[in-house]
């Protein structure tokens, strides 16, 4: 019998590994990998199974309870790496060392292994006292990580979660440097997109706001290879929500384009971007209404009907986590040159670009989502006391805070990464600006009726508990969260509140509130937009007042409660804030 069909794979037994002697799984199809780990391992350290690599194979492992696993990823096939995701995303495996084994040394094959997960990486050739020494090393850390699991924090684990993609991001940038070396027989531009794109990659790592980031990404990727229209596709269950778009030709035409802050399609076969989504498999043709009816796919025509666009060339390609899991679609129309000109179709070499700036991206998506979710845990706090702090009220709040901030700096010709960074900043400290109402009663809270004079004194002072959460941080974020949070209550005119605070009793100074551009920008901002959205919706104290009534007081207090170019800004993005609105209803 030869040497590849010496090792047969064996039926699983359920067991759990002692702490003296260990269990090594390797997943194959072939018999090289078990005999390679066999010879490796001590037989006194490690017990060796060997599995078959096929669709029962994490059943089997998570039966096993191994203390490393070993897959081999050699075939070119996408089966043994949805596997690693799995066994990265699965709570049953996600702390056991996985070894990634390759029949030959491959920087591309030990890239795309690290970036699915696992900790180590061998091939065929590797000396076996080398691969022993790096099998006691995973087994070393399974002993460690399982006396260690039940003992770990939530901030500790959240940590190791964002080392983890740090390690993914730079595998990502040693995958970069290596087509960087291939393409430099490629003309000057090819070579000038690579390096854009790697700066693009270290950019997208420093926003924070899920939201800014997401039109970030759509924008880079449309500016690397040039296409003249696009969207960003959210995934919600088992639909795609129209979420991100850009298109130069519709910006270009003098009527308004229509808005599609409600439009969605269904993650199915029916058009592109819903197949993508629901394959993970990237889609790329010259013309969307000449598909050949043996694809997969359709082409939906709902945006060309709407808009009188004419949709050609089409690349759409999934946003996927590398725990597999799919955020949604990056859809990119109508590929043009670098005058403007219309392009045949988008080329192979755009679609390998932008599958690597993709991954990029999504490394940067998972760590802002991470943001996002503590923001918003801390914020449930808040909406646990306070019924009127939704999630839907602290995007509104955010949207419109945005909405406006890109007008006001569009008037000074504030652009570029340093109108993008202050964005950043402004979104997520207009999330948090009613945070200090976690330190008021429940009483005030959720009282139904008006408030007597001592009890609004009392609920004032949210603004200084919430400003005393940021006192001590170092960022810049948690400036911008300091100056919003205790000014956005303040008053065009003065007479808002809390004005300067009397350091013996840390009460406001009734009079003192603070005026005109001594309060900050981004206070005035979210103060107005704050008071937009509480006017616009249901209380436990009021009905939600009509638009016109809303629209008519803001335009009534201008110069007054709020600062008279922000009215005017108002106004001028009120279709914009209008569908925000719509966008996060009660």
């Amino acid at each position: 019998m030869s040497d590849e069909r010496r090792s047969t794979p064996e039926t699983p037994q359920v067991t759990t590994p002692g702490w003296d002697r260990l269990m090594a799984v390797v997943v194959s199809d072939e018999a090289w990998p078990a005999d390679l780990v066999r010879a490796a391992c001590d037989p006194a350290d490690f017990e060796v199974r060997h599995l078959p690599r096929d669709a029962q194979a994490f059943s089997r492992i998570t039966h096993l309870a191994p203390s490393v696993i070993a897959v081999d990823i050699s075939g070119g096939a996408r089966e043994p790496f949805d596997l690693l995701r799995a066994l990265q995303s699965q709570p049953e495996t996600s702390a056991t060392p996985v070894l990634a084994l390759a029949p030959a040394p491959d920087p591309l094959l030990r890239a795309a292994a690290f970036a699915a997960g696992v900790e180590d990486v061998s091939h065929r050739g590797t000396d076996p006292e080398e691969l022993r020494s790096r099998m006691r090393t995973l087994g070393r850390l399974a002993s460690a990580t399982s006396r260690s699991l039940q003992a770990e924090a939530d901030l500790q684990r959240t940590r190791e979660r964002l080392r983890e993609r740090d390690r993914d991001l730079e595998e990502t940038r040693h995958l970069i440097d290596s087509m960087r070396s291939d393409l430099q027989a490629d003309n000057r531009t090819q070579r000038t997109r690579v390096d854009g794109m790697v700066q693009v990659g270290l950019e997208l790592n420093k926003v924070q706001d899920f939201h800014v980031l997401m039109d970030r990404i759509l924008s880079e990727a449309r500016r690397l290879i040039n296409a003249d229209a696009g969207t960003v596709y959210l995934r919600e269950g088992k639909v795609l929500r129209f979420a991100y778009a850009q298109n130069d030709t519709l910006a270009r035409q003098s009527t308004e384009a229509p808005r599609f802050s409600s439009l969605s399609i269904a993650v199915s076969d029916h058009s592109i971007a819903g197949w993508v989504g629901s394959s993970g498999e990237t889609v790329n043709v010259p013309d969307a209404y000449a598909i050949d009816p043996s694809a997969p796919f359709r082409f939906d025509p709902t945006f060309d009907r709407l808009t009188g666009y004419r949709t050609r060339s089409v690349l759409a390609m999934p946003l996927r986590t590398s725990q597999g899991r799919s955020v949604g679609v990056l859809q990119l129309l109508n590929a043009v040159d670098q005058r403007g000109m219309p392009r045949e179709r988008f080329q192979e070499s755009d679609q390998a670009l932008l599958t690597h700036f993709a991954s990029m991206a999504t490394v940067a998506i998972e760590r802002t989502q991470l943001v996002d979710s503590m923001i918003m845990r801390m914020l449930g706090m808040v909406k646990t006391r306070d019924p009127i702090e939704t999630g839907q009220h602290v995007e509104r709040v955010a949207g419109f805070s945005t909405a406006i901030f890109e007008e006001w700096a569009r008037r000074r010709g504030l652009e570029g990464p340093a109108f993008e960074r202050q964005r950043d900043r402004l979104r997520i400290a207009a999330k948090m600006h009613d945070v200090g109402k976690v330190g008021i009663s429940d009483a005030l809270l959720k009282k139904a009726g008006k408030l007597t004079p001592e009890e609004y004194e009392q609920m004032k002072q949210h603004v200084m508990i919430g400003a005393r959460f940021f006192l001590d941080q170092p960022t810049e974020f948690d400036d911008a969260a300091r100056e919003v949070v205790l000014n956005h209550h303040e008053r065009w005119d003065g007479t808002g509140y809390p004005g300067q605070v009397d350091p013996q009793t840390g009460l406001s100074i009734p009079g003192t509130g603070k005026r005109g551009e001594s309060i900050p920008l981004f206070a005035r901002i979210v103060g107005l937009a704050d008071v937009f959205d509480a006017l616009s919706s249901a209380r436990t104290y009021k009905d939600a007042w009509p638009e016109r009534r809303v629209l008519d007081t803001i335009r009534g207090k201008s110069g007054t409660h709020f600062d008279p170019e922000l009215v005017e800004i108002f106004f001028a993005r009120l279709d914009a804030v209008r569908d925000l609105r719509d966008a996060n209803p009660e």
